[in-house]
């Protein structure tokens, strides 16, 4: 959608505390570790071809997200755009996936910007809003999951403080009750991504009282009997266990950022009865930098890989006792996060599995021989070490940089060159682009990286 582009982020992810496992037996811990999420979700912005339902399925995925964009179109418009959602999720839920639908909060609607909000006091705004969002749900009721969405965007264009997180969950139940009688089949989420900014649309992402915020009107929200139930679940955006910028702004003001959702709250959840209990780690399969570091503003990477952080976050979210996770990628563009897409969802199924086992696996499908399969991986290794995701992240809060035995961007290019140009895999797995065509994002990834970074080596200390 139009405005991806404009709110990307960055996140990161801290090794789980011991508090959190050391109470747990050793058959536990194993347990924990080996266990398959519940729900294993994409956030793919809007219904997408079948080769991307086939691949995203062959992954591991069972549930994809769709977001309302209709509210941004012309009125001529919006038939032609409700038509192809509602057909979108006949087609996701044929192809054997659960579709929940992103409700947005407090927006004005066209010809308005998209993150343009009305003031939530204003009852006559706020009736014309709820009256939209039910004609969303009448059309998309055949959904299995309504989640409403809280805030970038939405919230208060003016300082309101508590007051404005009590509207936004005042306005949450209104949507709860629309959907319990539109889309009676449907369950319910609410999804607390940037619910601080019902206090304040201006709070600042780049210093920690964000965050900070976050955290504090999260706990209240997810604490809320009358709103948080076993008939609403609830989805945690996860940013102190993963967000690069969360941990920018954290390093300069030398403090340690507070996790959230810990493993006492979530059990604490669960014992209400509550069993959709979500992380909702929008960024990292989609590589991103805060817009700091890196391509910003430049252009989009060619190929992606992220699988050190992937895995640490759905460590962390499998420990905590999330029941399942969702990520967000470029829908029907997500060949250029193929790797990542794969790997979380293979970190999502497994929890033996290691990063390097992950890529080890895409290559295997990727090149015609095991030779050319090692190559593959080695390279893979190479440009996750040199990301954009890394470089964006303080020191102390990156992974071990992979052990790779090329040293140079030129040595890894020379390396993919003289492997023998083929057009299938020597395994059947629905890739969503020949094996050939991959490799050129590979090579392209590798001239970025020699062109940003001249003199760049593979990482010498830290090595897994």
């Amino acid at each position: 959608m139009g405005y991806k582009q404009l709110i990307k982020s960055c996140i990161i992810v801290f090794a789980t505390g011991l508090s959190a496992v050391a109470c747990q037996s050793p058959e536990e811990a194993t347990s924990v570790r080996k266990s398959t999420l519940e729900t294993i979700g994409l956030y793919a912005f809007d219904a997408a071809e079948e080769e991307h339902y086939i691949f995203w399925k062959a992954c591991g995925y069972n549930f994809l997200q769709f977001i309302d964009k209709g509210l941004w179109l012309s009125p001529e418009e919006q038939d032609g755009y409700y038509e192809r959602l509602a057909r979108g999720i006949e087609d996701a839920q044929r192809h054997g996936f659960k579709v929940g639908i992103l409700l947005q909060s407090n927006l004005l609607s066209y010809p308005h910007d998209w993150w343009e909000t009305f003031d939530p006091r204003d009852s006559m705004q706020m009736q014309a809003r709820l009256a939209t969002i039910e004609a969303v749900v009448k059309r998309c009721r055949k959904a299995d999951v309504m989640e409403f969405y809280a805030g970038d965007p939405g919230g208060a264009p003016d300082s309101l403080g508590a007051e404005g997180i009590a509207l936004w969950k005042d306005m949450a139940q209104e949507v709860r009750h629309l959907v319990h009688q539109y889309a009676p089949t449907a369950m319910f989420n609410v999804n607390i991504w940037a619910v601080s900014h019902w206090d304040y649309i201006q709070i600042s992402p780049w210093a920690t009282f964000f965050w900070d915020k976050e955290v504090q009107y999260g706990r209240e929200i997810a604490g809320d009997t009358s709103l948080v139930n076993p008939m609403t679940g609830i989805e945690f955006p996860l940013h102190n266990y993963y967000r690069s910028l969360a941990f920018k702004a954290y390093e300069e003001a030398g403090v340690d950022p507070e996790r959230f959702p810990t493993a006492d709250g979530i059990r604490a959840l669960k014992q209400r009865g509550i069993e959709r209990i979500w992380g909702w780690a929008h960024f990292l399969i989609d590589e991103v930098d805060d817009g700091y570091t890196g391509y910003a503003g430049m252009k989009t990477h060619p190929a992606q890989a992220e699988t050190r952080y992937l895995h640490r976050i759905v460590s962390d979210a499998r420990q905590i006792g999330l029941t399942g996770m969702i990520s967000n990628c470029d829908g029907s563009n997500s060949a250029v996060e193929a790797m990542n897409v794969y790997a979380f969802a293979r970190f999502c199924q497994d929890g033996d599995l290691t990063p390097e086992k992950v890529i080890d696996e895409y290559a295997s499908y990727l090149g015609a021989d095991t030779t050319s399969q090692e190559v593959i991986a080695q390279v893979i290794r190479f440009i996750e070490n040199h990301s954009t995701w890394e470089q964006s992240l303080p020191e102390r809060n990156r992974v071990a940089a992979f052990t790779c035995r090329f040293e140079t961007a030129g040595a890894a290019l020379d390396a993919l060159e003289r492997i023998p140009h083929h057009s299938s895999q020597t395994k059947q797995f629905p890739l969503l682009e020949s094996p050939a065509e991959y490799l050129i994002r590979l090579k392209d990834r590798l001239r970025d990286i020699a062109a940003l970074n001249p003199d760049v080596s593979s990482p010498s200390s830290t090595q897994r």
